[in-house]
């Protein structure tokens, strides 16, 4: 499917503050076929599909071990400035955390389907800039889709998992282009800054996935592996 077939289709959908469960195949390569910037993070979990995927829409940003000391060291600026707002009520899931920050979810499976589920999400900023560098706030996924304002950067973030047999390969990508040669040429330092770090907090979720997909449930018992 290309990307103006999925724009056109998008477009047609009611806008929503924070589209989500969009009616098509979307996949990383109709966001950002070419990126300028990418990494790929995979994890190799001896549990069926149908227990990792659950987990994986579930799962919580105080989980993962490394997001708090990481992030807060991005939010430090605004802080600093007084400009930094706490959260109130129940902790959201990772992903509802990531749609309620300015990404668009353009995909979201809710269960695997032929041995495969997918969350595709998407935002535009400058996320260079040590404050104000917070995703635009886009109407709908045809907007992220077709966005091409010079000076910006457009993002796109999966965590996928797919049934390997006799295993579950839990796979996170990111991938990331520049709109003009300027905004590229700008988020070159910062991503040669980040990466590490973001590294980090990517295997560090994955790692979150599998602990919360071992977690006993109640009437089965303790998960048991594939291979025992």
């Amino acid at each position: 499917m290309t990307g103006s077939t999925i724009t056109a289709r998008l477009a047609r959908r009611p806008t929503t503050a924070v589209p989500t469960d969009i009616d098509v195949d979307v996949d990383i390569d109709d966001v950002i076929a070419a990126p300028t910037f990418s990494e790929r993070h995979a994890r190799r979990i001896d549990l069926p599909i149908e227990r990792v995927w659950p987990a994986a829409l579930a799962v919580k940003g105080s989980e993962i071990r490394t997001l708090g000391p990481l992030s807060s060291l991005r939010g430090l600026p605004a802080k600093l400035l007084g400009r930094h707002e706490e959260r109130e009520g129940p902790e959201p899931t990772l992903l509802d955390g990531f749609a309620g920050g300015g990404f668009v979810v353009l995909r979201r499976d809710a269960e695997p389907v032929d041995g495969r589920a997918l969350v595709v999400m998407g935002a535009v900023g400058r996320f260079w800039h040590p404050i104000g560098n917070q995703p635009l706030r886009l109407d709908s996924g045809a907007d992220l889709l077709s966005f091409d304002e010079p000076g910006y950067a457009c993002a796109v973030a999966t965590i996928e998992a797919v049934d390997r047999g006799d295993h579950t390969e839990l796979i996170t990508e990111t991938r990331v282009r520049g709109t003009d040669r300027s905004a590229t040429l700008r988020f070159a330092p910062y991503w040669a800054l980040i990466r590490y770090p973001s590294g980090l907090i990517r295997r560090s979720w994955l790692a979150a996935i599998e602990r919360r997909a071992r977690r006993p449930r109640a009437g089965d018992g303790s998960p048991r592996s594939r291979s025992g």
